[in-house]
């Protein structure tokens, strides 16, 4: 009789601790390792836009992650020192920054991440420039910026699926190279600072 008693306690013990694992489980989200964004709004130094970024999760603690963000930005104006206004240009910029993503808590409802990345802005720059005369003269042209920058994300997991979340970033760019089509001349401006501000929407599988 006694055997039988603690056969049944045993049981009974190990039925519940396997429910309790099950529901916890159950319970814990399972986040995918590929994650597409949609940026409706992106901030950089050479306009305001929308973008695009794949991030693909390397391990299985979530903790290191690669992303490949495309953003376009739009400029329209530039300032003619001739007459003190600014005339209506359109410009357009592309800006390419893959890098590393590390999240130091893993993958969570609000999770925080760091990481640098190589950053590329290639774009047009019809505007008004100043030479060494002091003389304003509009020039059309083209620019290529490259650099490195120090990025901070913020990430909302609002289900296992969707997310929001924001991105700062910042770094040096060595390449400020700007290159005029009147004259078919290039000049490098030197090392200047990069910037970038966006938010997201993403879904993860």
């Amino acid at each position: 009789m006694y055997k039988k008693c603690v056969l049944i306690a045993a049981s009974a013990a190990m039925a519940l601790t396997a429910s309790a694992q099950e529901r916890t489980t159950v319970m814990r989200p399972v986040y995918g390792a590929n994650i597409v964004r949609i940026m409706p709004l992106t901030v950089f130094n050479d306009g305001v836009g929308l973008g695009l970024s794949y991030e693909r999760i390397l391990d299985k603690d979530g903790k290191v992650g690669v992303n490949i963000p495309v953003s376009l930005g739009i400029r329209n104006n530039s300032y003619n020192g001739s007459t003190g206004s600014y005339d209506q240009r359109m410009n357009y910029t592309v800006l390419v920054n893959p890098g590393i993503k590390f999240y130091p808590s893993g993958q969570r409802k609000v999770t925080y991440a760091i990481g640098a990345s190589l950053f590329a802005a290639m774009g047009t720059d019809d505007s008004y420039r100043i030479d060494n005369l002091g003389i304003y003269h509009y020039t059309e042209g083209s620019f290529l910026k490259t650099g490195i920058m120090v990025n901070n994300y913020l990430q909302f997991n609002l289900s296992p699926k969707i997310n929001i979340g924001l991105e700062l970033g910042i770094g040096p760019m060595y390449l400020n190279q700007y290159k005029d089509n009147n004259t078919n001349t290039t000049t490098n401006y030197g090392i200047d600072v990069m910037g970038q501000f966006s938010f997201h929407i993403g879904y993860r599988f």
